[in-house]
């Protein structure tokens, strides 16, 4: 990443660079273990797991590992071992994360889940800066193709009903977990926001855009799966919505891909755009 910011450095300054490099790739290394293991992500989605003593919570507990392990663990650990190819759709996908749990902490009032936000706000802004802060390390090439970005918006309604039912659930007489001294509720109204802003990322094809079209589509078909087999859980999306949601999984995830196959020829790769065939070499 950055190699042509780099390009004019004298040879003595190339250890630098390669320090530079590494810098961005361990800082996406440790909040990854941040985010996917100490905040509990990974823990969180092995909740079905871990008796019965959690099986009321399991889909609070599974929205939390979701949106931590999928959402923003997962992300930063491609930025880690394919630093050029994916960055700017994986900042995209935890950018819209934070913009999610903003969201969440909104409408359940939960002033606490802004620090969580702020937390995923400077993770995306500290591994952009680390890779160089240059436009490449956001999804600035964004065209969304006509297919995925329709089932995104045919998603938003039954996204945003579910974000106020679960952010209005926060401090009521329902079943609820905590983690981290913060209550579920609100993390599981932010899900269905940060799969709906994954989703548009994805759909505009930035620069590593197959991470976040996979991201979002496992994510969506991992809760409508567990909400198929508990539908009486707090958080269950019930039988019926399960389908449809399992369906509009698979449909996003072959629209994403079979539009990103058909590009235009003339959109950039790494930064670039395709040189003319006139052009000096």
């Amino acid at each position: 990443m950055g190699g042509k910011r780099w390009a004019g450095l004298p040879r003595s300054w190339h250890p630098l660079v390669r320090r530079v490099h590494a810098l961005h790739r361990s800082l996406a290394v440790a909040l990854a273990i941040f985010w996917g293991f100490f905040f509990f992500g990974l823990i969180d989605l092995l909740a079905f797991a871990q008796g019965p003593d959690f099986h009321q919570n399991l889909l609070l507990s599974t929205g939390w590992g979701l949106l931590f392990l999928f959402l923003v663990a997962a992300p930063l650990f491609a930025v880690a071992t394919r630093p050029a190819a994916v960055t700017p759709a994986a900042l995209g996908l935890v950018a819209a994360a934070a913009l999610a749990v903003t969201a969440g902490a909104a409408a359940s009032r939960s002033a606490k889940l802004l620090v969580v936000a702020a937390g995923l706000a400077a993770t995306a802004a500290v591994v952009a800066w680390s890779g160089g802060g240059s436009r490449s390390a956001w999804p600035w090439d964004w065209r969304p193709a006509a297919l995925p970005i329709s089932l995104v918006v045919l998603a938003v309604p039954p996204g945003l009903a579910y974000w106020w039912d679960s952010a209005r659930a926060t401090n009521t007489n329902l079943a609820t977990d905590v983690t981290a001294g913060l209550d579920h509720w609100p993390i599981q109204a932010a899900l269905p926001i940060a799969l709906l802003l994954g989703a548009t990322v994805a759909a505009g094809h930035p620069q590593g855009w197959r991470l976040p079209s996979w991201c979002v589509g496992s994510a969506t078909a991992w809760l409508a799966v567990l909400s198929f087999l508990e539908p009486g859980l707090p958080g269950s999306l019930g039988q019926a919505w399960a389908v449809i949601t399992l369906l509009w999984a698979v449909c996003f995830l072959a629209a994403v891909q079979c539009s990103g196959l058909h590009a235009r020829p003339s959109r950039r790769r790494n930064g670039r755009r395709p040189s003319s065939p006139t052009s000096k070499s």
